[in-house]
């Protein structure tokens, strides 16, 4: 695998970071499509998403780097935090700067929270399919050793892989397959038998955390705690999350704002009204 897309000049171009930007366009324009069909304004979901997208990104890179071995490496040469199409960015860490940064808009806008987060809960587990490809194509992320014939030799010195030129697992084809599932059973699924707000979100941290939690015993994560790994540990914390959200927003009342134009039209109904009664 070949972590270089393209060069032009001083500019080098990573899979990583093709794959990134591939699926912020593709989740921006569904998230815009599925908002025009509900009806929700579509410029405050623009908005949003790149509220979302900024947050989502800085999130991501700053988890990551805080987590890492070379913490202090960074802190020395900040310039390097920048360089994120090298890869290494923390998914949960992104999903946190995410909603933050559209949490912030989402209260500004006066918009639903848990609607928007049904509609986009789908889009985060595509995201996370075709990221993982950026980082099967970067060498990221990789898996342990093994002598399965399903194992993979990464061998290019521009590699990211810990483990070159052995026989280790696909953690990474793994995790992108999970993604591409969990997309597909939110999707065509979850979102249309939906019984309340948040619902289609809280399965995503349920088939997020499971499958996450089982690719994690594949993947050459030296730390462990307790026997599991760091990325374990924050998959339970996730799953549990989901568990004590469901039954609150399940007997929470639904709100539906009313649409801008339609608010438009009933208060010129309104002021009609009381002309004639005048």
């Amino acid at each position: 695998m070949h972590p270089i897309a393209l060069v032009i000049g001083s500019l080098t171009i990573r899979w990583y970071g093709v794959m990134i930007a591939v699926s912020i366009a593709i989740s921006i324009t569904v998230v815009y499509i599925e908002s025009r069909r509900q009806g929700i304004n579509t410029d405050d979901v623009l908005d949003v998403a790149i509220a979302a997208v900024i947050g989502g990104i800085l999130g991501a890179r700053i988890g990551w780097i805080m987590t890492s071995p070379d913490v202090l490496w960074y802190l020395a040469h900040p310039l390097r935090i920048l360089a994120i199409w090298e890869g290494g960015l923390s998914y949960f860490g992104g999903i946190l700067g995410g909603v933050v940064g559209a949490n912030f808009l989402i209260r500004r806008r006066r918009m639903e929270f848990w609607r928007m987060a049904d509609i986009v809960a789908p889009l985060l587990a595509l995201s996370f399919g075709i990221g993982k490809i950026g980082c099967w194509l970067n060498g990221c992320c990789n898996g342990t050793a093994t002598t399965s014939w399903l194992g993979v030799i990464f061998t290019n010195p521009l590699s990211e892989c810990d483990l070159l030129n052995q026989r280790i697992w696909p953690a990474q084809l793994f995790n992108s397959a999970s993604g591409f599932l969990a997309f597909a059973v939110l999707f065509w699924v979850v979102r249309k038998r939906k019984h309340y707000d948040g619902q289609v979100f809280i399965w995503y941290l349920y088939l997020y955390g499971v499958t996450s939690f089982v690719v994690e015993f594949f993947r050459y994560i030296p730390v462990h705690v307790l026997r599991f790994t760091p990325n374990q540990w924050t998959d339970i914390a996730i799953i549990v999350l989901g568990i004590i959200a469901s039954p609150i927003l399940r007997h929470r009342p639904p709100v539906r704002p009313v649409p801008p134009e339609r608010s438009e039209a009933l208060d010129e109904t309104a002021q009609d009204s009381s002309e004639s009664d005048g």
